[in-house]
C-alpha cells in the first residue's frame, strides 16, 4: 500500500492526488461507520438525526417530493438508465466508455449485495411511507446514485464543453446524488450512517474504476 501511494504521488497530477486523499478519507469514514455503528451497534447518532429530521424537515408537502427524488436511484430506474447509457455509448462508438460503465455498474451492484448480506443490518423502524424488505447497510440508492451520476460527471468532464458548463453539470449531478441520499433518511428507509457509508463506498469504487481505466 505504501509503495502504491509513493508511485501514485510521483506519477500523478495535483487533481489526482486530491482525488486520492478523498478516496483514503472515504475508506476511513466507511471503516469507522462499519465498525462503530454497524458492528458495535452504536446507533445514538442515527436516531438523533432522525429526530432532527422529524422536527425540522418532515412536512406533508415535502414528503411526496422526496418520494419522487428517491426514484432516481431506485432499482427500476437503474435497470433502465444503465442499459440506455451503454446503448448510447455503443451507438456513438465509445466502446471503452461503454465497457467502463458496464464494469463499474456490475461491480458496484456486487459490492452492495455482498455487504448487505454480510452485515445483515435491519432497516430503521417506523418508515415514513413504505417498508423496504432488503437489508439496510450500505444504502444501495446512495451508492448507486454516486456511481451513476459520478460516471456521467466524469464523462462530461472529458468532453470539449466550456469549463463553466462542465462545472455546472458536475454540481447538478453531485447535488442530485446528495438529495437522493437525503431522501432515504427523510423517508426513514435508511439510517443516516447507511447513506454516508453508501456515498463513501460509491466514491471509493468509482475512483478505483477511473484510475484503473486511465491506466
Amino acid at each position: 500500500m505504501i509503495k502504491f501511494i509513493k508511485d501514485f504521488y510521483r506519477n500523478s497530477s495535483p487533481k489526482l492526488l486530491i482525488s486520492l486523499l478523498f478516496f483514503l478519507a472515504a475508506l476511513l469514514v466507511l471503516g469507522v461507520i462499519t465498525n462503530e455503528i454497524v458492528v458495535e451497534k452504536e446507533e445514538e447518532i442515527d436516531f438523533l438525526v432522525f429526530q432532527f429530521f422529524k422536527t425540522h424537515f418532515v412536512r406533508a408537502g415535502l414528503t411526496q417530493y422526496m418520494y419522487v427524488i428517491t426514484q432516481f436511484s431506485s432499482a427500476p430506474f437503474i435497470k433502465i438508465a444503465y442499459p440506455f447509457l451503454i446503448v448510447i455509448l455503443l451507438a456513438f462508438k465509445f466502446y471503452r466508455k461503454a465497457l467502463f460503465t458496464f464494469v463499474t455498474a456490475v461491480g458496484g451492484l456486487l459490492l452492495i449485495y455482498g455487504m448487505k448480506m454480510f452485515f445483515a443490518r435491519p432497516r430503521p423502524p417506523y418508515p415514513l411511507l413504505y417498508k423496504e424488505e432488503s437489508f439496510s447497510f450500505p444504502s444501495g440508492h446512495a451508492t448507486l446514485s454516486f456511481i451513476l451520476y459520478g460516471t456521467l460527471a466524469y464523462f462530461i468532464w472529458l468532453t470539449d464543453l466550456p469549463k463553466v458548463w462542465k462545472y455546472m453539470a458536475m454540481v447538478f449531478l453531485i447535488l442530485l446524488s446528495l438529495t437522493i441520499g437525503f431522501s432515504r433518511v427523510y423517508l426513514r428507509v435508511h439510517y443516516p450512517s447507511d447513506v454516508l457509508g453508501g456515498f463513501c463506498l460509491g466514491y471509493s469504487w468509482l475512483f478505483l474504476m477511473i484510475y484503473t481505466f486511465r491506466k
